[in-house]
């Protein structure tokens, strides 16, 4: 088969159309790239994308509004959130984590509370980095995205009180998730018009799922999610660009939604009851892409090498076979994940099926 170009290839297999050999798209923490950098004398990320072949680069608009300020409490490193509250910064052996430390909303937040509040807006991002963004990534297909609706909101409130508000007061649950919804449409939407036609891939993060169930049931995703899930899937397909749903979790029941939604692509696909690879392809083959599925919590971290190719040459060839597969990790390659893991998960040789 002649070969494609990286954008080319991509955008085929969500299409489910077989290509020259399987997708990849790479994901690290940001102590991982490094490393990764340094061991194989290279000075970008780009680079590093180069050496292992990968397809997929994601790009970000610089944030400039006025929540910045940090602040050191009883020795707890606080931040503004860029959303409203604060975060708590830990250091997890050399990588920083954040955690909410305080919320804007409670019990007591109303519907007036959530639509006078000092809201993030489009304007507090510099979009003028994005062309030279997907300049500098030529041939790649370009992906965007940050938190969807659902986890932007547990920013906000307290998951516990979130889903309360969801059963008992959903006017102020839908308000709080119609907000985002209103900010990340115009967001989204200047970033496609800063990428000139070059973005491919729109890509929030809403994590729906446990490691054993769903957050919520069927029912409540249609009646709080559904709609302004479609309103973003349209937003990505006006602009040329496939959805990728990102929901960490058991969300096998969500698929069919995912998919009545407009949902091109599914991540990640990860080690839990309901995402098996054969399963996936038997009720949703040809209906939805999938991306991701090398096990960040056993086979990477612990495995051998030989391990890691069996498992990718595993999912390239169930997943992949006919197009509708990106191969990646489940979940951002961490610390725990040995380099010569990496470079089996990314040997070229196990994208050839």
């Amino acid at each position: 088969m002649i070969f494609m170009e990286s954008k080319e290839r991509v955008r085929k297999a969500i299409q489910h159309i077989k290509t020259d050999r399987v997708p990849a798209n790479m994901e690290c923490v940001s102590y991982v790239w490094t490393r990764l950098m340094k061991e194989k004398n290279l000075k970008s990320k780009n680079e590093l994308r180069d050496y292992y072949k990968i397809d997929v680069a994601e790009i970000f608009p610089t944030y400039v509004g006025k929540r910045t300020k940090s602040r050191t409490v009883n020795g707890q490193h606080l931040v503004d959130s860029i959303y409203g509250g604060e975060l708590r910064l830990k250091d997890n052996a050399g990588e920083i984590h954040s955690v909410m430390a305080n919320y804007p909303f409670n019990e007591d937040t109303t519907v007036e509370d959530i639509l006078s509040f000092d809201w993030i807006t489009p304007d507090d991002f510099d979009y003028e980095s994005i062309k030279r963004q997907c300049d500098e990534n030529k041939g790649r297909a370009i992906q965007f995205g940050h938190e969807g609706p659902f986890q932007l909101s547990t920013f906000m409130m307290e998951m516990s009180v979130l889903f309360e508000k969801m059963l008992i007061e959903p006017d102020v649950a839908k308000a709080l998730f119609d907000r985002f919804v209103q900010f990340e449409l115009e967001h989204y939407e200047r970033i496609f018009i800063a990428c000139d036609g070059q973005a491919d891939i729109l890509r929030p993060h809403d994590d729906y799922g446990t490691q054993i169930s769903l957050l919520f049931s069927t029912d409540m995703f249609k009646e709080f999610f559904a709609e302004n899930t479609k309103k973003l899937t349209a937003l990505a397909h006006k602009y040329g660009a496939f959805y990728q749903q990102h929901s960490c979790g058991a969300v096998h029941d969500f698929i069919p939604l995912f998919i009545d939604c407009g949902v091109d692509v599914l991540e990640p696909i990860q080690k839990v009851q309901g995402l098996e690879p054969e399963r996936l392809v038997k009720e949703f083959g040809g209906k939805i892409a999938f991306h991701g599925g090398i096990d960040t919590q056993g086979v990477l971290p612990y495995g051998t090498p030989e391990d890691v190719r069996n498992e990718t040459k595993k999912y390239a060839s169930i997943l992949g076979k006919d197009g509708g597969y990106i191969l990646m990790s489940s979940q951002a390659i961490e610390s725990d994940v040995p380099t010569e893991n990496v470079d089996a998960l990314f040997d070229l040789e196990n994208r050839y099926i």
